[in-house]
Order: structure tokens, then sequence, then C-alpha cells
């Protein structure tokens, strides 16, 4: 059994929008935005917050843009049943600069999102590629998961998920969990060409009290089959993706590394969260934890992960309503390298340490799609080659720690966000920079919102700079208008 492609999936995708639309068009509301937005920076290439975070939807340089979008949201009816749907493309006109790496600076047109929901009581199926939900009001690093931000594009695919938290029939009054089962399809430009990327959540909420939640679980991604300019076509049968579910080691058609180690290029996460529902503020700490290895889930690197605090004063209106402070670390990486390790019996065993986040040897490409880090945005990207393909991110450069304050509120009848963010970059193992490139990265974003009688759309305009000895000091703005209505 061989598993469709991409052309399958989207005319799948057509398919359920052709048979499905009409039905339920007249029993939803049917949204549209329209964003005409202009960047401007003094460098080559924007300020960090203004191209970090942006769903990959923006490129790295002066450009001009139109965005276009229309959806549905979700509304559940009376017999259980729902469906939503949504497709948004932007356009636009940029300076090309292939040495950012970002395979997007150049004049282009984009699907940003292309999805169709449909829903039965609590559980979900999703078509197409739909964006990631933006936690923590948008001032997290990488909304709250160092693994997955929102810093890349959607990835074209189908997912089944709970859309809450759900109970569990023998803990109802304690215990929730929530979990998905997904498939997607990586149609960028790879050294592993038309590689899948599997995806498996499963995480519990516990009720510790009445003002208390503890929540816990993983995330496991996976990247596996495509066509290798090494070995060839790698294993994509059903039996091949259960083995990737399960993480079993490679057959004797996959690559060298895999048949030591799991099939494809595992990375996954651990989250641990803590949330404290008050009378006057909400607060939350939050830790996600990487692992690439059997050493990273056994926590040998324990100390690696992003770790977050996040104050909600319960004011919306309020001048400050939400303050956020972040830590990312890692340096550790499991340690030093025991890659020369043997069993009693003097088996060779596989190598522990030097974890070399988000790189793989196997799936070059590493953890990143269209050019953009799909983690924390703090992991640089190797600049893409002339086949328009990047290697990974910088060896050295994801040894890092990043300190992240944020904060979110209204001075009538203007809302904003601000975001400071300082890195420290610290090279390979034995071989680390000297001195230390460091960079501070700032971000102010004002929004005056559509009002039907005074204003017609919603006026963004986002100030941000780069001083440090990592980029060049760069000083730059964004300003967006978008008109929102309904059919």
């Amino acid at each position: 059994m061989k598993f469709p492609a991409t052309k399958t999936l989207l005319l799948i995708s057509f398919i359920f929008y052709a048979g499905y639309f009409q039905v339920w068009a007249q029993k939803s509301t049917v949204h549209y935005d329209v964003t005409l937005g202009a960047a401007l920076s003094a460098n080559e290439t924007l300020p960090f917050w203004l191209a970090s975070n942006r769903y990959g939807s923006v490129p790295n340089t002066n450009h001009l843009l139109l965005n276009a979008a229309i959806y549905s949201n979700l509304k559940k009816p009376e017999n259980n049943f729902g469906i939503s749907y949504k497709f948004s493309a932007t356009g636009f006109i940029a300076n090309e600069n292939i040495a950012t790496g970002y395979v997007a600076d150049k004049n282009a047109l984009l699907i940003n999102e292309g999805y169709l929901r449909l829903q039965y009581k609590n559980w979900g199926l999703d078509i197409g590629n739909r964006n990631d939900q933006l936690l923590w009001e948008g001032l997290s690093s990488s909304n709250g998961h160092i693994i997955k931000s929102t810093n890349a594009r959607a990835i074209p695919g189908i997912n089944i998920k709970t859309l809450d938290y759900l109970p569990l029939p023998f803990a109802k009054k304690w215990l929730r969990f929530q979990l998905n089962f997904a498939n997607y399809w990586l149609n960028d430009h790879r050294m592993v060409h038309r590689a899948m990327f599997h995806h498996a959540g499963l995480f519990f909420k516990f009720k510790l009290n009445p003002t208390l939640d503890l929540i816990a679980g993983m995330d496991h991604y996976a990247q596996w089959g495509g066509s290798s300019p090494i070995s060839g076509k790698q294993p994509s049968t059903f039996k091949d993706f259960m083995r990737i579910v399960m993480g079993k080691s490679g057959g004797s058609s996959s690559l060298e590394m895999d048949q030591q180690n799991a099939l494809g290029n595992h990375v996954g996460a651990y989250l641990l969260q803590l949330n404290y529902n008050g009378h006057n503020s909400n607060l939350n700490f939050y830790y996600s934890h990487p692992f690439e290895d059997a050493s990273g889930m056994e926590l040998q690197n324990w100390m690696d992960g992003l770790y977050g605090f996040m104050v909600d004063l319960k004011k919306p209106n309020a001048p400050i309503s939400h303050i956020l402070a972040e830590f990312t670390y890692t340096k550790h990486m499991s340690g030093k390298n025991k890659a020369d390790r043997v069993d009693e019996n003097g088996n060779k065993l596989p190598g522990r340490g030097h974890d070399n986040y988000f790189n793989n040897g196997a799936y070059g490409s590493g953890w990143t799609y269209f050019g953009h880090c799909i983690g924390s945005p703090y992991f640089t990207t190797v600049p893409v080659n002339a086949n328009g393909i990047t290697n990974g991110v910088i060896k050295g450069d994801n040894r890092f720690t990043a300190f992240n304050a944020g904060l979110k509120g209204t001075l009538n009848p203007i809302h904003y966000k601000a975001m400071l963010s300082y890195i420290t970059y610290f090279g390979w193992f034995e071989n680390e920079y000297d001195p230390k490139p460091k960079q501070l990265s700032g971000l102010l974003e004002v929004r005056l919102p559509q009002h039907k009688r005074r204003i017609p759309f919603d006026i963004t305009a986002s100030f941000s700079f780069d001083a440090g000895s990592y980029q060049p000091i760069n000083l730059g703005g964004f300003l967006t208008l978008t008109k929102r209505g309904i059919f």
C-alpha cells in the first residue's frame, strides 16, 4: 500500500470543497479579509521580529503584499455535525535576496491556508493546510512549543484530532485528554524530495483543585519516505508508516543511520504546564523539552527547553493586560558524544550526546519548511543553495540561550503588544565561538481596530530593531491595512 501524493490530497480537498460548500454556505456566515501591507528596513533584510513567527507568509526583505482570505468559522449545530473552511493567499513584490535563506524572497504568490474541517461533537478532521492556533497572546518566542512555532508555513495533510480536552469515563471530575494523529506532505524543495511528515500528540489535563490544573503530554513528529539523492527512494509503505509511528529502526532499504536508529527523522517534545485560575488573574507556567533520540526521551538533556511564565490580569482593556517571560536553553544536547560505547557483548551502541538539534544526516533539510525553521525562530537556517534547498539549521548556532519578555495591553482605542529578546550563540562543542555573538531584538506593534462609523479597516503598524554582533544593526517597520467583512 502506497500513500497518496500531494496532488491526490489536493484533489480530495477540492472534492470536499465542491460538495459541501454550497450545502453549508447558506447555513453559516462567510467572512472575508483583505490586507494591504508594506515593509521597509535600513538593511537588505528585515529585523528579526518583522520576519519571524508570521507563518512563513512574508519575505525577509523590503516588500509590498496583498493578502485575501475567505472563511467560515465553525458553529456547532444541533445535530453535532459542523463544517468550517478557509482559503488564504498572499501575493507580494519583494527585493530578491537568496542569501537570507528564505525561499520566498522574490515576487511570488503563496497559498497560506486552504483547508476544510469536518466536526462531529468534539472530534475534528482537518484536510489541507491550516495554521496552528496562536497561543499566549502572540507574545511567546515559539508559541509555547520549542519544536513547533508559527515561524513556518502550514504543511498540507490530513489530521484527526479532539477539539478540546475530553473527560475520561473513569475520572470525569479530575482527568481529561486531548490527542491528534496526522500525516502531511512536505512539498517544498528539500534534500529528500517529497518526504512525508507524521505527527501524533497526546496530552492529559489533571484537575488538582478548583483553581489549579496540570497539563502533561508529548508531541512526536517524524519525516519519512521520499527520494534521497544519496540512496534513492525511501521506504513508504503502510508497514513502514507503522514503523514510523512506533519509532522502530529501518530495514535494508533505508539510510544507513536509520538501520541503527529509528526509521526516518524523529523530533519530539514533552510539555509540562501548570495553570492557576484565580479571581483577579491567571498564572501559567510551561516547559517544552525537545528530544530527537532515546537520550532526549530519557531526559539526559533535561535542562534544555523553553521555559515560560504568563500572567493574565483579566483586564483585556487595561493598559497592561498580559505579561510574559521566557527562557530558552539548548546548550546541553545530552552532553559529550559517546558514539563509541559498546554493550557487554561488544556490540556497538547508538551514539548519545551532541544531539545537534533540528539537523539530520539522512534528511538533510532538517527541521525546516520552505527555508524557515519549523521550531523556535532562534534556530537560524542555513542559506538556500542554487537549487533553493536549505541544509537544515546552522550547526553551532543551535546551541544558545535566549531571554524573551512581552507585554500586551490597550491604550484606548489603540491595542499594542511589545517584545524584547536577548540571544547568545555559543557554537559547537570543543569549538565554541570566541567572542560569542549576541543579539538584542525588539518589536512594538500597535493596532487601531476597524470601526463601523469612524474607521473602515484595521490599521496595524509594527516597529522593530536588531542590535548586537550576531546580525547587522537594523531598524525597520511594517504597515498593514485590513478590511474585514461578511458576504
